[in-house]
């Protein structure tokens, strides 16, 4: 195999999945109803339950689908391994915004003594909720890909 080859076949399988994947992605308008609210509220209370019992496979299944083609799993149990264990979450608002909703939290330390207010963005991809996964350590800004 010359070079050319074992350089674009990858290069265009590359580009190929990312046009099968827009294509078949629907982003639906977020908060439609109370079920589909209700369908948020549960899938973000277990995902944050799967992230305080440190379960990265099962928090893993709850974050962006083109999320997780860019971030492997091995990249994503890295990154959250020095999350604290056993806190609490609280949902204080949620707000839709166009294509997601946005979840005003609040976290509580296991003992109590650390507590801090935060945001969450998910989308409703397919009829099922995501969470837009963070992929910064720095606390400031929107956190973008």
């Amino acid at each position: 195999m010359n070079l050319v080859s074992r350089v674009l076949i990858p290069f265009l399988v590359f580009f190929a999945g990312c046009t099968y994947k827009s294509d078949n992605v629907t982003i639906s308008k977020s908060l439609k109803n109370k079920t589909d609210y209700q369908s948020l509220i549960k899938r973000y209370t277990k995902y944050w339950d799967c992230m305080s019992r440190k379960d990265f496979v099962c928090a893993y299944k709850y974050e962006m689908p083109y999320q997780r083609f860019l971030h492997d799993f091995k990249w994503y149990k890295q990154f959250n391994a020095g999350n604290a264990k056993n806190y609490k979450i609280i949902a204080l608002s949620v707000a839709p915004k166009g294509d997601f909703a946005l979840i005003k939290s609040k976290f509580i330390s296991a003992d109590n003594k650390v507590t801090y207010v935060f945001y969450d963005k998910w989308y409703n991809v397919d009829e099922k909720w995501f969470h837009k996964m963070k992929v910064s350590l720095l606390p400031f800004g929107d956190n973008e890909d």
